[in-house]
């Protein structure tokens, strides 16, 4: 009686435990359960990045193009894919729990013999993760079937889409940090990681127009403040990049984020409980 006791302790604090192999089987049967939607997400971005790549090549005209007319054309489609990728990675992650609409698939979740931090982070990584990955597998598999197209009905001319797009965002960069633009896209993949856990019916709707509701409240607010100061008092208003703003705008941030991505798992620990409450909304 005292080994099967003992025994059991053992279990209860190897649950407490992030066990490396458990999370790695926890994420393998994550993406097994959606592997529909994986094939489904793969073959949509990999004809939507085709549709695009050659929407501008005059294809009815079968006249012979250089490669730099073509790559002049594919410059063109730049902006728009940028636009498509920074829309899709925010998007995609509100789908962390999409698959456990039905009663029967929240139950299924709860009995996994893992740790609700490893059931949670197996979620995170792969709606922030692994299909970003494909997204970018399919933006590459697209651009190779576009040069396929082109070669064959420009009589040999072709460019590639993936190395004009990363010029063109060569040819856009500001100069920012690299840990300022990582801080921007932690913020917003945590943002729209807890309006994908708290939105039951689509979340990534909601929590685009709470994204937009929440800036243009900010705006809104600065704005009237800034107005009220210079009508009502004499003192002025400076934006300064000195070290100490830089340094309270960073905590901020950093600050927001964690406090999200917390949330977010709070969310997910009492996943019954917030889809009895919310199962309308």
């Amino acid at each position: 009686m005292k080994q099967q006791e003992l025994n059991k302790h053992k279990e209860d604090i190897n649950m407490k435990k992030i066990d490396i192999n458990r999370f790695g089987k926890v994420l393998s049967r994550l993406i097994l359960v959606r592997h529909r939607s994986i094939v489904k997400l793969f073959a949509g971005f990999l004809i939507g990045f085709f549709v695009i790549a050659i929407m501008f090549l005059p294809f009815f005209n079968r006249q012979p193009m250089s490669d730099a007319d073509i790559r002049i054309r594919l410059w063109g489609n730049s902006p728009f894919i940028s636009v498509v990728f920074a829309m899709s990675f925010f998007i995609i992650a509100t789908f962390i729990i999409s698959d456990l609409g039905k009663r029967q698939q929240r139950i299924n979740e709860m009995m996994l013999p893992a740790t609700n931090l490893e059931k949670f982070l197996a979620r995170v990584i792969l709606v922030s993760v692994v299909y970003p990955l494909l997204i970018a597998i399919a933006f590459i598999a697209a651009d190779g079937l576009q040069q396929l197209a082109t070669m064959l009905i420009f009589y040999g001319g072709r460019a590639s889409l993936v190395a004009t797009w990363y010029e063109y965002c060569q040819s856009l960069r500001i100069g920012s940090p690299l840990w300022v633009r990582v801080e921007i896209v932690l913020l917003t993949n945590s943002f729209a990681l807890l309006g994908g856990m708290f939105f039951r019916k689509a979340a990534w709707l909601k929590t685009l127009i709470s994204l937009f509701v929440i800036i243009s409240c900010i705006a809104i607010s600065l704005t009237i403040f800034a107005y009220l100061l210079y009508e009502h008092t004499d003192y002025e208003l400076v934006l300064d990049d000195n070290a100490l703003t830089i340094v309270i705008s960073n905590l901020i941030c950093i600050g927001l984020t964690v406090l999200m991505y917390w949330s977010s798992y709070k969310l997910y620990t009492r996943l019954q409980v917030i889809n009895n409450r919310w199962k309308n909304f």
